[in-house]
Formats: C-alpha cells, structure tokens, sequence
C-alpha cells in the first residue's frame, strides 16, 4: 500500500517539474507578460462571475416582483446592481484586450537594414534605405497560445507606415518626396524606399509614423556609396568670358562617394594650346594635377584657372571655344594627351571611349580695342596772334578695330582750334592714322605759357575707348609792331652815319 502512494505522488510529482522546467525556458519578459494576462483574465473572470450573480438576483427578484412579495424600489436596485456589473465586465475584457494588443505592439518591430547615400548619373544626390518588418514571432506565439502561426504572423503585419527623412541636426524635412507612404508590410517583408536629398547631408533621421500618432525615429550615419567609382565634376560657372591677356577662374566641385582609397588625376581636352591652365586648390592656392578620395574625404573643391594670352590667335577671339574637364586614371590621362597634340576638334566617338568623368565649359576670349595718342612736339613757342598746327598720331594698340574716333581737346580760354580730319572712320587693330589739329589764338592775346589737353575716344563693339590723356605748351611771346620796328633801324643807321662822320673830321684836324 505505501508502494502505491509512493508512485502515485512520483506520477503528479514528475508533471509540476516538467512544467517548472518548460516555465524556467521563457524570457522574463514572457513570464512577466503571462502574469499581467492572467491577472487581467482574472478580472474579467471575476466580473463575468459577478456579472452572473446580479443577473440571477435580478432574474429572481422579478419574478417576486410580479407575485407582489418585492417592492419596485427593490426591484430597480437589483437592475442597478446587475448593470454596474455588466460594465464592469465590459471593462474588464477591454481592459484584457488592450493588455494583449499592447504586448503584441512590443513584440512588433519595424528595423532599416541599410540606408546608403549614392550621386545619380544626373547628379542628384539620392539615399535608398531598406525598411524590414523584423517582429518577434515566438513572443507573438506565447502572448496567443490559442492561434496558429499564420494567425499570428498576420497580427505583425503593419499596416499604414508614413515614412520621412529630417536632417540630422534641425528637426526639418531633407528628402524628397517629404513623405512617402506604406500600405502594409508583412512579418519578415522588405520595403525598398529611395528619397532625393534636398541638400548635402551625412547624418538623417528616419521618421516613422502609423495612423494611430505612433512615431519612432531612427537615428542613421548614411553609408556612402556610388554608382560609378570615377568621380563627377560639376561647375556652376562653366560658361565664361575674359578679356585678352586677364586671367579666368571656374570652380570644380568633385565628388566620390566611396569607403575606400583612391587617387585620380585631372585633364582638360580641346583647350588651345595657346591658353595656359592650371587647377588650384580654393583654400592653399596649391597647383595640382591629381586629387585623392577616402572615406573621410568625398569632396574636393578645386578652381580651374586659364591665361588667356595678349597675342591670341585671331580666329579665337569672340568665338566660342568649347573644351572639357576630365577626372581620369593614368591610362586616361595618356590618351587625353594624346589627343591633345593634335590641332583638330575631339570627335564625340573620341569623347566617349576616354575613361573617366567629364564635364563641358565654355570660354568666350573677348577681344578690345586700345587707343593710344603720340605727339612729337609737346612745346610751342610762338608770337602774339599766331596759330598751332600739332600733328597727333593715333594708334589702336589692341586687337579689335576702333570706329568714329574724335579728338578732343581742352584750350585755353578763348581759344579755338579745328580737327583734319574731324572724325576718323575706322583704324583697324595695330593700324596707325594721323590728324592735325590748329589752334588758334584769340585776337589780343596776352603773353605766357598755356596748357592744353589733348583726348581721343572711339568705340568698339558699341563700348567707348579712350586714349589716355596728354599735354602740350605754348608759349606767347608779344609781337612787334612794324612801324616801329622801321623807325628803330632808321635811327640806328643815322646814328651810326653820325659817329662815322665825327670820327673822319676829328682824324683830319
């Protein structure tokens, strides 16, 4: 008899350490769930058993009610009572149902899988983040023993996702477009998502928002990564004019999204080779010929600078010259310089078989005319009442002709003066003309020294050139008058009469 009860206690001993053991392999987070659901379940238990109990004493003293052995006060009190009972049941399993749907709210789980940023072959500037619905099933399944596993899968679906990009640092909208919505994505489901970035930026914050007000921010370091491994180079001001002999900067922005090491090197195709070009570093003024990217380096800002020479070739001059930037590897750069030495325009089948990024420019050499005024004689000596002839040469020193040029000149109060030829049509670059100006005195001039200026304008192109300015002297000395100039003589021959006869008597006596 005791072999009996002791195998019967070993048979309900055995079950209770099996379901210790099962216990003891649940997270805390599951067991602590589990608490909280049966306390909740007992709840609505107890309410349902109150429930019950009021409906009967209500049941029972209705039908007291209608023998006349209860009152209706009594009656309505029992109706109360079962009501309030019936609420607090109610409460009781919504209570139990917002228990269940919270702890199934933990257990899903929206994860970004990867978030890269990358440059478009436009040049945009794009990040592609894949979003994944990584829920967990197995606390799903514990929190709904009563369901199969499809069943549950198909709680964790998500439903009603709004997905945005803020920057980093400011809470505002970078991406494009600002919001960017998901019908639904299953347990273990992937969404690619790829937004535009509205401007540079190395850190974003993803935004997830459901329809019920739930937001969740993700806090990312984009990784960079590109869709070609060569650099692009962009200007904003590739289309440029400069004068002769002046000095022409464009800016380069290139950029290379990468997480390894490299160096490229820098060339410029279809440039004449009369115009010197150098690339320069904006902050150390340093040439270069090559540039490096790494992880911490993705962009370089450089500046092209062109020498455009005086003595250009007349057939560049106000033409459009259309030449190339390129970042290129070594083997690039060898045929770049390559097709450089030879005069002929590159062929687009040339351009499109060089390795490497490029980029078009535009350089408008803009030619000008130069006048310049040669006065041989500077200092005039002259009488009272007598006019000036000056012989001015006028030579266009640039390389652009000058059209209707007039001199100009400033004398003297009362003065006047005429130009041969008054207007000169045309002198063509490096031609010389010549004009005389006369200036004339006014009737009773005073005797001194005078300045006068003397300037030449003209136009080229519809622009107005001019000479720099020059200077000339004139002194008037008083003129005499010829009456008295006879006299004079006169007197001084009878003088020299009179002496001569003087001496002759007194060398007789």
């Amino acid at each position: 008899m005791r072999t009996i009860h002791n195998m019967l206690l070993l048979l309900l001993v055995l079950p209770l350490a099996t379901l210790a053991q099962d216990k003891d392999l649940r997270t805390k987070e599951q067991r602590l769930y589990q608490i909280q659901l049966r306390q909740a379940q007992w709840k609505v238990d107890a309410a349902d058993l109150e429930m019950e109990t009021r409906l009967s004493d209500y049941e029972e003293t209705r039908d007291l009610f209608q023998q006349n052995i209860r009152t209706l006060d009594q009656l309505n009190s029992y109706q109360r009572s079962y009501q309030a009972a019936k609420l607090a049941y109610d409460q009781a399993a919504i209570a139990l149902e917002q228990t269940r749907l919270s702890f199934l709210r933990d257990a899903t789980h929206l994860s970004i899988v990867e978030a890269r940023k990358y440059r478009t072959a436009a040049g945009y500037r794009q990040v592609e983040i894949i979003l994944e619905n990584g829920s967990n099933l197995s606390q799903a399944m514990s929190l709904n023993p009563d369901k199969t596993r499809a069943e549950v899968s198909a709680l964790l679906e998500v439903r009603n996702i709004n997905v945005s990009l803020e920057s980093g640092s400011k809470k505002m909208v970078v991406g494009i477009p600002y919001e960017m919505p998901i019908e639904s994505l299953a347990l273990g489901q992937r969404q690619i998502l790829v937004f535009r970035l509205l401007r540079d930026e190395n850190e974003v914050v993803v935004v997830l928002k459901t329809l019920d007000g739930h937001r969740e921010n993700f806090h990312i370091v984009l990784r960079k990564d590109s869709l070609q491994d060569t650099p692009t180079i962009n200007s904003v001001q590739f289309s440029q004019e400069g004068d002769l002999n002046s000095r022409v900067r464009y800016d380069l922005i290139l950029e290379r999204l990468a997480e390894d090491e490299k160096t490229f090197r820098l060339a410029v195709l279809n440039l004449p080779h009369e115009i010197n070009h150098s690339f320069i570093e904006k902050n150390t003024n340093a040439n270069l010929s090559q540039v490096k990217f790494s992880e911490e380096t993705s962009q370089q800002q450089l500046e092209l600078e062109l020498q455009i020479p005086e003595k250009l070739s007349r057939r560049f001059i106000d033409q459009v010259i259309e030449f190339y930037v390129f970042v290129t590897d070594a083997d690039g750069l060898r045929r770049i310089e390559e097709l450089n030495r030879s005069d002929a325009p590159v062929s687009k089948e040339d351009l499109a078989s060089l390795n490497g990024n490029r980029e078009r420019f535009e350089l408008i050499p803009r030619g000008r005319g130069a006048l310049e005024t040669t006065i041989s004689t500077r200092y005039w000596e002259v009488s009272s009442n007598e006019s000036v002839a000056v012989r001015i040469e006028l030579l266009n020193m640039g390389t652009l002709a000058v059209e209707n040029i007039r001199l100009a000149l400033t004398p003297p109060l009362d003065w006047t003066y005429t130009s041969d030829p008054e207007i000169i049509e045309r002198i063509s670059a490096g031609e010389k003309r010549t004009a005389t100006v006369v200036l004339i005195p006014p009737a009773e001039q005073m005797v001194g020294e005078y300045d006068v200026r003397v300037e030449a304008s003209g136009f080229c192109d519809g622009e107005k050139v001019e000479a720099s300015e020059k200077e000339l002297t004139i002194r008037v000395a008083a003129s005499a008058h010829l009456g008295q100039n006879i006299l004079i003589l006169v007197g001084v021959f009878a003088l020299i009469i009179g002496v001569a006869i003087v001496s002759i008597k007194a060398s007789r006596r």
